[in-house]
């Protein structure tokens, strides 16, 4: 038994899949938030129940991105193409608004600009890069449909952006959000694997699906929670919450759903590199929300690589090449902070009107 304990252990350490920290222990950053990476700033704005988030990378970052969901809203995404030329990205826009929303991004480039930062075009001019995508939430919670987010929301997330804590929930991308039924919010996590490198994550959960089991009222991705992080939620009880109704696949209002997400670390990535840990990515939301994906859905995650520190400061080793381990290892933090970012995201809503938040719905979960 001890020979077959060891033969597993040692492929698991060929095949460089990423682990636990030193004797098991998994490691948020300080701030538990994607601004634990150094390299990057987070920026938010909303009025009116609807918003823009803006991950701001003042020194460029490497970018890759992985639409899965089958209606998207995006920009700027056929650029971060592996052969394309561009090589650097200066901010990621997630916004509310639909299709509409996208104009947010516009004033995320006129602040660029003002601050010189962006690809060098000669003349001392410079094009902000600035890939973007979008959740539907026009005319929720008795807005006007014509009311979404636009230039100035963009501008404005710019000039909150910081490197400092995050605040999660009705905020930003995340103010309009509608999830399984439920009110969505804006979440963020991350990991720190050791060795000055963090992977952190930012989400806006709009989600068709539901981040809660139907069955239990607990949700999907409670199993990944980091020392206590959630708040030592209890198991909902039936008879204390109406039941556990939660909104099936049959309840989805086609085209009115999304989630959107930004990973970031602040080691050196290539481009492919950053697709691929941005296809990893998508597990964790898949996680953390089900069904996942869907056809009424346009879930889009993007990856930053601030370069700070290269790949192989993370020290992964496997019989093909350390490089893929070490990727490996980036793949799976992200896909699991995206999780628990989704689950902070549901933990800090606060609902509007008859759309129940999570801690509303649930009471007993966090009955002590």
């Amino acid at each position: 038994m001890r020979r077959k304990f060891f033969a597993v252990a040692a492929c698991v350490a060929a095949l460089g899949i990423a682990g636990l920290g030193a004797q098991g222990v998994v490691l948020t950053g300080p701030l538990n938030a994607i601004t634990d990476v150094p390299g990057i700033e987070v920026g938010q704005y909303q009025s009116q129940n609807t918003g823009t988030t803006v991950i701001l990378a003042p020194k460029g970052a490497v970018g890759g991105v992985d639409v899965r969901g089958s209606a998207p809203g995006s920009r700027e995404t056929d650029l971060l193409r592996p052969t394309n030329m561009v090589d650097k990205v200066d901010a990621v826009v997630l916004t509310g608004g639909s299709a509409y929303g996208l104009a947010a991004a516009h004033g995320v480039m006129m602040w660029l600009e003002e601050h010189k930062r962006g690809w060098p075009v000669g003349g001392g001019n410079v094009v902000p890069i600035v890939p973007a995508a979008v959740l539907f939430d026009p005319g929720r919670f008795g807005r006007a449909f014509t009311y979404r987010p636009d230039t100035a929301f963009g501008y404005q997330a710019c000039e909150a952006a910081s490197a400092g804590p995050v605040k999660m929930g009705n905020v930003g991308a995340g103010a309009g959000a509608v999830a399984g039924g439920m009110k969505g919010v804006l979440g963020t996590a991350s990991v720190n694997l050791g060795d000055g490198v963090f992977v952190g994550a930012i989400v806006a959960v709009n989600a068709g699906g539901s981040t809660v089991n139907p069955a239990t009222g607990e949700f999907y991705a409670r199993y990944l929670e980091v020392n206590g992080e959630f708040g030592n939620l209890g198991k909902p009880v039936a008879a204390l919450n109406g039941g556990f109704s939660v909104a099936s696949l049959e309840d989805m209002e086609p085209v009115k759903n999304t989630t959107i997400a930004c990973i970031a670390t602040n080691v050196k990535l290539t481009k492919a590199q950053a697709q691929k840990i941005a296809e990893m990515a998508h597990d964790g939301m898949a996680r953390a929300i089900r069904p996942a994906h869907t056809m009424f859905d346009g879930d889009t995650i993007f990856v930053l690589g601030t370069g700070l520190l290269d790949l192989d400061t993370l020290k992964q080793q496997a019989v093909w090449g350390n490089t893929s381990a070490n990727v490996n290892k980036l793949g799976s933090a992200a896909a699991d902070a995206l999780a628990r970012a989704i689950v902070h995201a549901m933990l800090n809503a606060e609902s509007i009107g008859t759309v129940l938040s999570y801690k509303d719905k649930f009471p007993s979960a966090f009955a002590k």
